[in-house]
Parts: C-alpha cells; structure tokens; sequence
C-alpha cells in the first residue's frame, strides 16, 4: 500500500529533500525519502505536515474536491450561507492535522455513541425478556 510520503517522495523527491533540510535535517540516504518524512512529521508534527501537503503532486485535484468555502474578505457575510466563494489552500487537510496525538472531541463522541447503542441494546433485551414470561 502507498503512503502519502511514498507518494510524495517519488514524485516530487527534490523538495521533499529540501523540505527535510529546511527543518535541519541532513539526508544520508535519498532512496529512504518516505521514511525520512515519515519520521520528519513524526519528530515535528502539525509544523512539517503543512508544508508537506504542499508538496502533494495532486494538491489542486485534493483541494478541488475535498476543499470547503472560506469567506470573501470583500464581501459582507449575511448568514445565508451563500457568500462564501472561495476555497483555503489547507481547508481538506485541517481536519486532519491532529499530528500531536492527543484525544480528539470525535473519539469522544465515538465512545459517548457506542455507550448509549450498548444501553439501548440491554434495555431492549430485558423487556423482550419480560414481554416472554407473561
């Protein structure tokens, strides 16, 4: 399976060289490139993963598709939701910069949902238990 960083690496493989120096890196082995941003994203995190993504030989596709409207700093927002008309270079990948690790609010709502399915779950089983007994 193909990482991004394989990606990226054997398409754009001299900037991504000058993006892990640009951090203080020096590259002993160029044919290791995907694992030399694996590990620069790794030791950096959300700081390295921007500019990277920069480098993604389909931005523009990525951006196309996934991207969400950001406001016009011309024109007045009038909450109807249809002023906003143009796209933010990192919008698709914000909600993925999470780099650092930490618990996010969707694994929360993750386990909050599993939670309430399970006691839905055994609520409906005891009264399907007691509905048979009468």
């Amino acid at each position: 399976m193909t990482t991004v960083y394989d990606y990226i690496a054997n398409n754009n493989p001299h900037e991504a060289k000058q993006l892990c120096e640009s951090f203080g890196y020096t590259i002993t082995n160029p044919r290791s490139m995907s694992h030399n941003l694996k590990m620069l994203v790794n030791q950096e995190g959300e700081v390295a993963l921007k500019p990277l993504m920069e480098l993604h030989p389909d931005k523009e596709i990525l951006v196309d598709y996934f991207g969400t409207k950001t406001k016009d700093k011309k024109s007045k927002d009038c909450g109807c939701g249809g002023c906003k008309s143009n796209y933010s270079s990192f919008a698709p990948f914000e909600a993925y910069l999470n780099a650092s690790g930490k618990e996010t609010d969707a694994k929360t709502l993750a386990t909050n949902t599993n939670t309430i399915i399970f006691a839905s779950a055994l609520v409906l089983a005891v009264a399907i238990i007691f509905k048979n007994d009468k």
